[in-house]
């Protein structure tokens, strides 16, 4: 079912001071660096082959990455794996009793992919996402 690693996602306490520490230990620049105001992050983009790195800098204590970095501190948010027919996927799921965060089970992402997210009290407390995009 899994294709790739589609893209890792990280917490941490403040994007900007990432971004440098990444420029000076390993020599990368960001591929793109923005603010999603709606959905209260900073972001900063790698790319490592066909894999991004997701780096969000959360804005609002209260929103749920804000309260997860509070709960658990800087560190893997979660794995998105690469799949195709996300839909299919996502319905394929659900069928087999796994809870699916969304609409359907399938979300847009900001960043124009598409995401289909089970919920972790189905999956062991895992949150796996899947990515088509």
């Amino acid at each position: 079912m899994f294709n790739s690693v589609h893209h890792i996602h990280y917490v941490v306490s403040s994007r900007d001071d990432m971004v440098e520490y990444i420029r000076a230990n390993f020599g990368m620049e960001p591929e793109d660096l923005h603010t999603i105001e709606d959905r209260g992050m900073k972001d900063a983009l790698y790319r490592v082959g066909e894999t991004l790195i997701e780096i969000t800098e959360p804005l609002d204590p209260d929103s749920g990455i804000g309260k997860h970095l509070a709960e658990h501190g800087p560190g893997v948010y979660h794995v998105a794996f690469g799949v195709d027919n996300i839909r299919q996927v996502a319905s394929d799921l659900a069928a087999r009793g796994n809870a699916m965060r969304g609409e359907g089970g399938v979300t847009q992402s900001p960043r124009g992919y598409t995401t289909a997210n089970i919920d972790p009290a189905s999956s062991h407390g895992l949150w796996f996402q899947l990515a088509e995009g």
